[in-house]
């Protein structure tokens, strides 16, 4: 044990040594430079005796401030990034190099630098499938418009509601769903309109009949760059426990997209439908992975035939609580003004 404690300090020591001898180098070195500039000034310099230096509280605090400005500030208000690349450094060395606080030079430039021509470096052109941006023509954007309604008004949800389907001709849940679509896009610059027509009352068997005509309606007024949706939300028998998907830290209703077909009305363009709808399913998962369940198709039409670019949003399922389908409509907000940003650039 004593034989380790005697090589321990012998170590001390020697670190010590070596520390002592380099910085000597090195003050020998520069004090070398700064003697051949200006010999006879510099000679008196370093003749000054050190006794003369006094030091009390507020030079103290100078230094400290100046030798430690990430604690302390910069305490004369200098240009930062000179302060960090040039003046520090140089009083970093003053402080522990007593020749260098005897000298006049302040910084050791290349003569070929120009500190008053000094820029920040160009930043280099990013290419186009790189940048990960896109032109938006805003004024084009502004032709589209977002036209929402509920074909089955009183579906809901179970944990707010307390029933999947409210009575006596009221609006179920679904309703605020599609509501909250149409004020965030119009809140993002695109038209939007939410139809707060009761389809399903007093006959739910009528539902998509009277809905057809709320269609008709619409698309008379304008069919030019237009986005019908009909918004619902599932319900899955047996299934008591809603599906939900993680998105950026919060709960949200996966969206199914519902496609009608041919197969059981007249339908020939229920094809560009389709394309519609996995244009919203791409990028829905692109931006929000999960969200957008699937594409389902179906044999009714759902009144898609009118329109090809309509299709029907379940905005999650009965169990699944009204926060979670807000939030699915925000999110699905966000997924058509990037479809449409896609079409206009």
């Amino acid at each position: 044990m004593a034989n380790h404690f005697v090589i321990f300090i012998k170590s001390l020591i020697l670190t010590q040594l070596f520390i002592f001898c380099l910085i000597v180098g090195v003050s020998i070195d520069i004090n070398s430079y700064y003697l051949s500039h200006n010999p006879l000034k510099q000679t008196g310099s370093l003749a000054k005796p050190l006794s003369n230096i006094t030091i009390d509280e507020k030079i103290c605090q100078i230094l400290f401030k100046n030798t430690s400005f990430l604690l302390a500030g910069n305490a004369d208000n200098t240009n930062t990034r000179d302060y960090v690349y040039r003046q520090l450094p140089h009083q970093f060395l003053t402080a522990h190099i007593p020749a260098l606080s005897y000298s006049n030079a302040k910084y050791i430039l290349d003569e070929n630098s120009k500190d008053e021509d000094e820029k920040m470096p160009a930043i280099a052109d990013i290419p186009a499938e790189k940048a990960n941006t896109r032109a938006v023509d805003y004024e084009k954007l502004k032709e589209y418009k977002v036209v929402l309604y509920c074909t089955h008004s009183s579906e809901s949800y179970i944990p707010d509601s307390g029933t999947a389907n409210v009575k006596g001709g009221q609006q179920g849940l679904v309703n605020q769903a599609a509501a909250q679509i149409a004020g965030n896009l119009n809140q993002k610059g695109i038209k939007a309109e939410y139809i707060k027509t009761v389809h399903d009352y007093p006959d739910y068997n009528l539902s998509y009949t009277n809905s057809r005509e709320t269609v008709k309606k619409i698309l008379e007024s304008n069919n030019h760059n237009l986005l019908l949706f009909d918004i619902h939300r599932d319900s899955i028998p047996g299934m008591k426990e809603a599906e939900k998907v993680r998105i950026e830290g919060k709960e949200a209703a996966p969206i199914l997209i519902i496609v009608g077909t041919d197969e059981r009305k007249d339908h020939p363009d229920w094809e560009k439908n389709l394309i519609f709808a996995q244009k919203i399913s791409a990028i829905g998962e692109e931006k929000y992975p999960g969200l957008i369940k699937g594409i389902r198709t179906k044999a009714g039409t759902y009144n898609q035939e009118f329109h090809t670019q309509s299709l029907l949003l379940e905005m999650g399922s009965d169990y699944n609580s009204m926060t979670e389908a807000s939030y699915s409509a925000e999110l699905l907000a966000e997924i058509i003004l990037e479809m449409l940003k896609e079409e206009t650039s």
